[in-house]
């Protein structure tokens, strides 16, 4: 008995077992990578009294920006973990900040906003923290590649979760009624309002 397979189905056959070792070989490269760059430090650090101090100056004295670096590492290496090639999608949601009026409120600002405010990220970062801090309610804290912790609060339906990276534009959550709880924070000092969301 002859069984006739067609050309592009036996391709696909060939090809199921690759995209599974190159996502090994990817991911093994790159922790190598990372790997030898971690050394690279501990060495220097040991030998090399002017980089010891900027290191400790910078990492450890410092709020180290892990978004930054996460930044960084996918503009050259592409994400840490690879990942099968998906289809493209669409995004549906990028909007920018839009609110009626802001008042000073404890640490950070009131925003008024439209009722139940659909909101959205207003700076490229990671998730670090999620949950319920007084007098702001529900709080998402992303740390931004710039380095400045932005705090939203009084959310609902957050849509993140803890150590996500999240893009600019994208959909956080919504407010709980129409207002929006903001604090910036970078190395310990609340930035103004005006300073921050330059349009």
């Amino acid at each position: 008995m002859v069984i006739l397979v067609d050309n592009n189905v036996s391709k696909f056959l060939n090809n199921k077992k690759k995209p599974k070792k190159n996502f090994f070989i990817s991911l093994l490269s790159k922790l190598l990578v990372c790997f030898i760059l971690v050394m690279l430090c501990l060495i220097l650090m040991k030998r090399n009294e002017k980089f010891n101090k900027f290191m400790n100056d910078k990492v450890f004295k410092d709020n180290l920006s892990f978004a930054y670096l996460n930044n960084l590492y996918n503009k050259y290496f592409g994400n840490i973990l690879p990942s099968y090639k998906t289809e493209d999608t669409e995004v549906v949601f990028n909007e920018k900040l839009e609110y009626s009026n802001a008042s000073i409120y404890h640490d950070g600002y009131k925003l008024m906003v439209s009722d139940k405010y659909l909101v959205p990220i207003i700076e490229n970062g990671i998730v670090v923290h999620i949950g319920k801090m007084e007098e702001y309610g529900n709080v998402v804290i992303i740390e931004g590649i710039d380095g400045v912790d932005i705090w939203y609060g009084n959310l609902d339906n957050i849509s993140v979760s803890l150590y996500d990276y999240v893009t600019k534009g994208s959909y956080l959550g919504e407010v709980k009624d129409n207002n929006l709880y903001l604090v910036f924070e970078k190395n310990q000092e609340y930035l103004k309002i005006e300073d921050y969301l330059k349009d």
